[in-house]
């Protein structure tokens, strides 16, 4: 289905599935509408890595740095530092790391509202998309903001019970499982029903 059908059903608060090739496929969700009942869905059904992917001036308006990388390492994408919402206690739970999505999403948060190491863990998106990795992060920013909401995408990545990523056969039998919008980036969109 086309484009604006995975949009609405973020707009909606619901989560999608993204297609990331030999890298498994992801969940996401604008961070905005970001619950302890999704991050507990997303947390069940994934590595327990929650990201927030957002775009540079958002993360350095938050004072959100980048995670020092040696010379040696070749990092595709742009990891920050870790980050929690203050007043979240240990920062791990479902509704804490909801708080802190949320806080991330919100126009009204400061440097000052958010501590640093944490248990989000914030990817830079550059505009221009650099690498098959930036284009699947960059799109997850953009059907959120499309969607109407800040441009900051919660996202982490799908596993079978045995800590293997799933592949896009199992991706989509997840999808519909669910009821999910399933998007293979970085163009083609189809929402599968539950049970399809």
């Amino acid at each position: 289905m086309r484009d604006d059908m995975v949009v609405a059903e973020i707009s909606c608060g619901r989560a999608a599935v993204i297609l990331d090739g030999e890298r498994g496929a992801l969940l996401f969700f604008a961070a905005e509408a970001a619950s302890a009942q999704l991050l507990n869905f997303a947390i069940r059904y994934s590595s327990g890595l929650i990201h927030a992917a957002m775009r540079s001036d958002r993360l350095d308006r938050l004072r959100i740095h980048d995670q020092p990388v040696l010379p040696s390492e070749d990092r595709a994408l742009g990891f920050t530092v870790s980050v929690d919402a203050v007043g979240t206690g240990t920062g791990i739970s479902g509704q804490a790391r909801a708080q802190t999505l949320r806080a991330l999403g919100s126009a009204q948060t400061t440097p000052e509202d958010l501590v640093r190491p944490g248990h989000v863990l914030p990817v830079r998106c550059p505009h221009v998309p650099r690498n098959a990795q930036d284009l699947v992060w960059d799109r997850m920013v953009r059907i959120v903001e499309r969607a109407g909401c800040t441009p900051v995408a919660a996202a982490c990545r799908l596993v079978h019970d045995s800590g293997d990523v799933l592949d896009d056969a199992a991706a989509e039998d997840f999808a519909a499982t669910f009821g999910l919008a399933l998007v293979s980036a970085p163009q083609r969109v189809r929402v599968l029903a539950a049970g399809a």
